[in-house]
């Protein structure tokens, strides 16, 4: 994915005009603009990346053996209302990298920044998502609402997993307040969504907003001890390792039981996380 021929031009010649003013500025005003260039180039850098990651756009996927007929919706659409040219990406690489450093290049709670940013949570493959959650992670503010409407939308979505899903755990810590009613209401009403992949995903994301020794987050995790899902059971041993205190004796016991399970992964599971729940 490499930026159009014009934004190059544009690139350099914002360089060479700024370093020819520069040459006829005396010492205070060199003192005063010093860092002139510099934001200036950062700038440009930034609104480059931004246009290029809203150029690009990942492949539709459709059912297999489905055909577009002329008299389609879409057709219709795009003859009424066409849509801004876009290219698509197979290598998602140029585009991991872009997301990272428009987060470098950005400050904190850059709107602008965070609206090229949030698109990439639903779209390409799981490591490009893991980049986007990176990003918008180190961009948005504590706290930030409709930031975390948009993560939390993620877990809801069956796709969203893998590399995608282990940096989620990070960012909620990075911009949740331990115990936010708000957020942990949204996550614990997920626990008992009918698809597995998204009670898997709370369960995973749970442990990272409460605090320490949370006895409703205990609770709740207690309550999935059972469950008819290898998977499930699995991660609510690891997510009670994480909550729960060293002295949390029901925690323990069930630790404990865990090594007594028919799945060799959540007896896995346990072992492994016994060390450091004694």
């Amino acid at each position: 994915m490499k930026p159009e021929p014009g934004h190059d031009q544009i690139w350099s010649l914002t360089g060479e005009l700024l370093w020819d003013i520069i040459l006829f500025l005396d010492g205070k005003a060199l003192l005063v603009l010093g860092t002139t260039a510099s934001y200036v180039l950062l700038t440009c850098e930034r609104a480059k990346l931004q246009r290029c990651l809203l150029q690009v756009k990942a492949p539709v996927k459709r059912p297999a053996g489905s055909k577009l007929r002329l008299s389609d919706d879409g057709h219709v659409s795009r003859r009424l209302c066409p849509p801004p040219r876009q290219r698509y990406v197979r290598n998602f690489l140029p585009v991991q990298q872009s997301l990272a450093k428009l987060a470098r290049f950005s400050k904190e709670g850059d709107r602008l920044a965070l609206g090229s940013l949030l698109p990439w949570l639903e779209n390409g493959d799981a490591c490009t998502r893991a980049a986007a959650v990176r990003a918008v992670s180190r961009v948005a503010r504590r706290e930030d609402r409709d930031v975390l409407a948009s993560l939390l939308a993620c877990l809801r979505d069956s796709s969203f997993g893998g590399a995608a899903m282990a940096e989620m755990g990070p960012a909620l810590r990075c911009l949740v307040a331990p115990g936010d009613p708000e957020v942990v209401d949204h996550i614990t009403g997920l626990l008992s969504n009918a698809a597995f992949a998204v009670r898997h995903a709370a369960l995973q994301a749970l442990p990272h907003v409460v605090a320490k020794g949370d006895a409703h987050a205990i609770d709740t995790i207690l309550a999935r001890a059972d469950d008819k899902d290898v998977e499930i059971r699995e991660e609510a041993i690891r997510a009670l390792a994480q909550v729960a205190s060293e002295d949390d004796h029901r925690a323990l016991n069930y630790l404990i039981r865990g090594l007594r399970d028919e799945s060799i992964y959540v007896r896995r599971a346990a072992l492994e996380v016994l060390p450091l729940s004694a």
